[in-house]
């Protein structure tokens, strides 16, 4: 079993501080670079996880200059998808109205592919037929079973808890067992994880589509299929009672990527960040030690100009 690298509570209260104290999550728009960066990052790896492969720059082209190719055609569905459901939740944690409904769960589907000529279904609406999820051991909802699991599934998110890394490990995995379009599932499901995110006032993340990293996304849906599989069939069950340690590690980690980039890059407007080796030898650090604890997110910092950097600031609470 993978080694689990806990992301201390301390460090994850550190970067909230920094987080609110450097104006928190702002309004999602193209012209915003802290949220280009994150879109482009969520579509290109969620894409990844699909199999298909787009670079950077390929991203941006696509973006800026549309491309009605295969590939154009999934990079645009998912960006313009992802962009209105970041929006419609980003305003509806802005007057605290934050809610998830069966049509919203649709709408994303139906945006991601309704301009597609590839897509040979209807977007939006159900399976009719049982499915397999390729590469993955996960067992499906039957299709007349699919109604009343989105009601389920709408009911948990909509249910307040504190346990924010819980509930969405939950609902996510639990979306993915119900699949209940005919094709996108994943790229849906991680929209919806992201809106969920951005509803309760936090950026969306990007879970990496690598081989290596896709498999550890892969076992952790695997880890939490019996445990949420029983949830679907049982909804009187607390469904934030059990912990889904891989998943939630995933998203926490993942979570803590996407708040450093905010929180890095409104930092060095105010004060220039430092290179790795300049803050290890300024609190004297070893290096190696302190390059390590940074990887495992113990310490806030992100590639800024192609350098992961950061500052002795951001190493306790803001003043």
């Amino acid at each position: 079993m993978r080694k689990r690298r806990i992301i201390p509570i301390t460090v994850a209260n550190l970067r909230l501080a920094w987080f609110k104290k450097l104006g928190g999550i702002k309004h999602v728009s193209v012209k915003n670079k802290e949220w280009l960066i994150l879109l482009k990052e969520d579509t290109r790896n969620s894409l990844m996880i699909e199999g298909y492969f787009v670079s950077r720059a390929e991203i941006i082209d696509i973006i800026k200059n549309p491309k009605y190719t295969k590939t154009g055609y999934k990079v645009l569905g998912y960006f313009d998808s992802a962009f209105f459901s970041y929006e419609l939740a980003f305003q509806q944690y802005k007057t605290n109205e934050f809610k998830i409904t069966k049509s919203i769960i649709r709408q994303i589907h139906s945006m991601m592919f309704r301009g597609d000529p590839n897509f040979a279904y209807t977007p939006g609406e159900w399976r009719k037929e049982d499915m397999e999820i390729t590469g993955a051991k996960i067992k499906t909802s039957p299709p007349f079973k699919i109604e009343d699991h989105i009601k389920r599934l709408i009911k948990i998110i909509n249910t307040p808890t504190e346990n924010l890394a819980r509930k969405l490990a939950v609902t996510h995995n639990m979306f993915e067992q119900i699949h209940p379009f005919p094709d996108g599932n994943g790229r849906v499901g991680r929209i919806l994880l992201n809106f969920i995110l951005v509803g309760n006032g936090y950026p969306n993340i990007a879970i990496k589509g690598f081989e290596k990293d896709k498999q550890v996304y892969i076992d952790a849906l695997e880890q939490a299929d019996p445990i949420v599989g029983y949830l679907l069939k049982n909804s009187k069950e607390n469904p934030f009672a059990k912990p889904l340690v891989q998943l939630e590690d995933l998203i926490n980690k993942n979570l803590a990527i996407a708040l450093d980039v905010i929180i890095c890059n409104r930092f060095d407007k105010q004060k220039k960040l430092m290179t790795l080796k300049e803050v290890a030898t300024e609190i004297k650090s070893p290096l190696l030690t302190f390059r390590v604890a940074c990887s495992q997110k113990k310490h806030i910092c992100s590639k800024i100009d192609g350098k992961i950097k950061t500052h002795s600031d951001l190493l306790s609470l803001p003043t």
